[in-house]
Protein backbone atom coordinates (compact mmCIF):
# COMPACT_ATOMS: atom_id res chain seq x y z
CA UNK A 1 0.00 0.00 0.00
CA UNK A 2 1.47 3.30 -1.04
CA UNK A 3 1.19 6.61 0.75
CA UNK A 4 -1.27 7.86 -1.88
CA UNK A 5 -3.54 4.84 -1.33
CA UNK A 6 -3.49 5.45 2.42
CA UNK A 7 -4.39 9.12 1.98
CA UNK A 8 -7.23 8.18 -0.39
CA UNK A 9 -8.56 5.65 2.11
CA UNK A 10 -8.41 8.14 4.97
CA UNK A 11 -10.23 10.80 2.93
CA UNK A 12 -12.92 8.25 1.99
CA UNK A 13 -13.39 7.34 5.65
CA UNK A 14 -13.72 11.04 6.57
CA UNK A 15 -16.34 11.45 3.83
CA UNK A 16 -18.31 8.48 5.17
CA UNK A 17 -18.24 9.90 8.69
CA UNK A 18 -19.52 13.27 7.43
CA UNK A 19 -22.38 11.88 5.32
CA UNK A 20 -23.22 8.35 6.53
CA UNK A 21 -26.67 8.32 4.90
CA UNK A 22 -25.08 8.40 1.44
CA UNK A 23 -23.07 5.24 2.03
CA UNK A 24 -25.49 3.03 4.01
CA UNK A 25 -27.23 0.30 2.07
CA UNK A 26 -28.05 -2.09 4.94
CA UNK A 27 -31.16 -1.77 7.09
CA UNK A 28 -31.02 -1.39 10.87
CA UNK A 29 -32.09 -4.98 11.59
CA UNK A 30 -29.50 -6.36 9.16
CA UNK A 31 -26.86 -4.23 10.84
CA UNK A 32 -27.72 -5.66 14.26
CA UNK A 33 -27.70 -9.23 12.98
CA UNK A 34 -24.46 -8.73 11.05
CA UNK A 35 -22.80 -7.15 14.07
CA UNK A 36 -23.89 -9.94 16.41
CA UNK A 37 -22.93 -12.74 14.02
CA UNK A 38 -19.65 -11.02 13.14
CA UNK A 39 -18.72 -10.58 16.79
CA UNK A 40 -19.48 -14.24 17.52
CA UNK A 41 -17.54 -15.57 14.53
CA UNK A 42 -14.59 -13.30 15.21
CA UNK A 43 -14.50 -14.39 18.86
CA UNK A 44 -14.77 -18.09 17.99
CA UNK A 45 -12.12 -17.72 15.32
CA UNK A 46 -9.66 -16.00 17.62
CA UNK A 47 -10.18 -18.41 20.51
CA UNK A 48 -9.65 -21.53 18.38
CA UNK A 49 -6.69 -20.23 16.39
CA UNK A 50 -4.25 -22.79 17.83
CA UNK A 51 -6.44 -25.89 17.66
CA UNK A 52 -7.84 -25.41 14.11
CA UNK A 53 -5.87 -22.62 12.41
CA UNK A 54 -7.43 -22.76 8.92
CA UNK A 55 -11.02 -22.94 10.13
CA UNK A 56 -10.32 -20.29 12.78
CA UNK A 57 -8.78 -17.84 10.32
CA UNK A 58 -11.64 -18.37 7.89
CA UNK A 59 -14.20 -17.77 10.64
CA UNK A 60 -12.32 -14.72 11.90
CA UNK A 61 -12.14 -13.23 8.40
CA UNK A 62 -15.85 -13.77 7.78
CA UNK A 63 -16.62 -12.42 11.25
CA UNK A 64 -14.54 -9.30 10.61
CA UNK A 65 -16.41 -8.69 7.35
CA UNK A 66 -19.78 -9.07 9.04
CA UNK A 67 -18.71 -6.84 11.91
CA UNK A 68 -17.57 -4.18 9.41
CA UNK A 69 -20.95 -4.45 7.66
CA UNK A 70 -22.78 -4.10 10.96
CA UNK A 71 -20.77 -1.15 12.23
CA UNK A 72 -20.69 0.90 9.03
CA UNK A 73 -24.03 -0.08 7.48
CA UNK A 74 -22.33 -0.52 4.12
CA UNK A 75 -22.11 -3.80 2.24
CA UNK A 76 -19.79 -3.69 -0.78
CA UNK A 77 -21.27 -6.88 -2.25
CA UNK A 78 -24.80 -5.45 -2.15
CA UNK A 79 -23.52 -2.24 -3.74
CA UNK A 80 -21.87 -4.24 -6.53
CA UNK A 81 -25.06 -6.26 -7.13
CA UNK A 82 -27.15 -3.09 -7.31
CA UNK A 83 -24.73 -1.53 -9.80
CA UNK A 84 -24.87 -4.62 -12.01
CA UNK A 85 -28.67 -4.63 -11.83
CA UNK A 86 -28.74 -1.02 -13.02
CA UNK A 87 -26.40 -1.86 -15.91
CA UNK A 88 -28.79 -4.54 -17.21
CA UNK A 89 -31.64 -2.15 -18.03
CA UNK A 90 -30.48 0.91 -19.99
CA UNK A 91 -32.52 4.07 -19.71
CA UNK A 92 -32.20 5.12 -23.34
CA UNK A 93 -31.73 3.53 -26.73
CA UNK A 94 -29.09 4.88 -29.08
CA UNK A 95 -29.93 4.52 -32.79
CA UNK A 96 -26.77 4.44 -34.89
CA UNK A 97 -28.12 3.46 -38.34
CA UNK A 98 -31.42 3.93 -40.17
CA UNK A 99 -32.57 1.95 -43.24
CA UNK A 100 -35.34 3.22 -45.53
CA UNK A 101 -37.01 0.73 -47.88
CA UNK A 102 -39.08 2.10 -50.76
CA UNK A 103 -40.38 -1.17 -52.24
CA UNK A 104 -42.66 -3.61 -50.52
CA UNK A 105 -42.27 -7.16 -51.67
Amino acid sequence: MTNEDLNTTISNIKEVWKYPELFQNVSRSERWLSGAAGTYLLYKGLTSIFSHPVIALTGAAIGAGLLYRGVTGYCPMRDLAEQQKIDLAPDEVLVTETYIVDELG
